[in-house]
């Protein structure tokens, strides 16, 4: 019985890491198609320009090409690696994870003109890794504060075994809740305006699902968005 449930388990891990690899594969050979076609146009139109500082503009171009598809290929690599994870994990305390947070996101919000700020009262402990977490925190965060107009706030609180993320932007449109979580679904009010990889949000949920927790984000009745992280109670937490 033994020797079944350790075979139960490989295989199970197999099929994960098989069927991430798969995706990374076909995303990768999707998304990355598009900057490379920008950025062989830029390198030709730099290279053919009689004029230097034309020449530069096209070059400057082709190099924010290149960061978005290190982005988006960063991004690829975490998705792609959630099935390979072994279950291992360890006491997180959600009051330290959202107070890091936000000192690690301050500035970010402080040059948007928006007011980022903690509320760690009433956290409790999850079991998970400590990074997944604060890579799952880091999503929605960065999410929250680039569909967040100057002057808005963001609120990162802790409340039992979940972190939430409250910002005062548009909002979702009528049935995106689930939409938003799929890779590279940016959502109406991405389409309208702040850009980013469209993976963010996948990247939350898979990394809080390999612990047995997810995440989630709906509309706030006063207006905005609010994420949530959660992930199982830490033992004697």
């Amino acid at each position: 019985r033994s020797l079944a449930r350790s075979f139960n388990v490989m295989t199970e891990r197999l099929a994960r890491a098989l069927r991430a690899q798969t995706e990374f594969v076909a995303d990768a050979s999707h998304q990355l198609r598009t900057p490379l076609t920008g950025l062989r146009l830029r390198i030709e139109e730099a290279r053919a320009s009689p004029d230097r500082a034309d020449a530069e503009r096209h070059l400057e171009a082709g190099l924010a090409e290149l960061d978005r598809m290190s982005h988006t290929i960063d991004d690829l690599l975490v998705l792609s690696r959630t099935g390979e994870r072994e279950g291992r994990g360890s006491e997180v305390d959600l009051a330290e994870a959202v107070l890091d947070a936000c000192r690690r996101w301050e500035r970010t919000a402080a040059a948007r003109e928006i007011a980022l700020s903690a509320e760690p009262d009433g956290a409790g402990s999850v079991w998970a890794s400590p990074a997944d977490v604060e890579r799952a925190v880091d999503a929605v965060v960065e999410n929250a504060i680039h569909y967040t107009a100057p002057g808005g706030h963001v609120v990162v609180r802790a409340r039992n075994e979940a972190i939430e993320v409250l910002d005062d932007g548009p909002g979702l449109a009528p049935g995106e809740e689930e939409e938003v979580f799929a890779r590279f679904h940016r959502g109406q009010a991405g389409r309208a305006g702040a850009r980013g990889t469209g993976l963010g949000l996948p990247i939350a949920r898979e990394l809080m699902r390999a612990w047995g927790g997810d995440a989630t984000l709906v509309n706030r009745p006063e207006g905005g968005a609010r994420a949530t992280l959660t992930a199982p109670a830490a033992p004697g937490s």
